[in-house]
């Protein structure tokens, strides 16, 4: 009978994870502290800088294969914005897949749309 009811329980806490997965809630838009959304500078940094920024993975990996010149992404003004969307949506060599529900598709293109501007100040830290 202790089996019976440990199968009971294992089947129970199953089903609540599952029910809780499937009810979960993507990630709203990143705001800032006045409420607005942020516009692409600001969401490249904050969902992009860990590995795109300065001494990053991204930016390490990018330096190695294209030279330091093209190693920033915040500084380049050579990606077009669908270029940009597929490799975040689909993976490059190293640059893992990003999701909908890591970046929704309406901050990545606002981050598509910065990375791609030929009017940018350098982005640092």
């Amino acid at each position: 009978m202790k089996s019976n009811g440990i199968g009971i329980a294992a089947g129970l806490a199953a089903v609540l994870g599952f029910v809780g997965l499937a009810t979960a809630q993507t990630a709203p838009p990143a705001r800032n502290a006045a409420g607005p959304a942020l516009d692409g500078e600001a969401l490249f940094k904050a969902r992009c800088g860990y590995c795109h920024l300065e001494g990053g993975t991204g930016t390490m990996m990018l330096e190695r294969r294209l030279g330091k010149d093209k190693a920033l992404l915040g500084q380049r003004t050579d990606l077009p914005a669908d270029y940009v969307k597929a490799v975040a949506r689909h993976g490059l060599n190293s640059m893992p897949t990003i999701t909908r529900v890591e970046v929704p598709d309406e901050e990545l293109e606002r981050i598509a749309a910065f990375i791609a501007s030929p009017r940018k100040k350098a982005v640092r830290k």
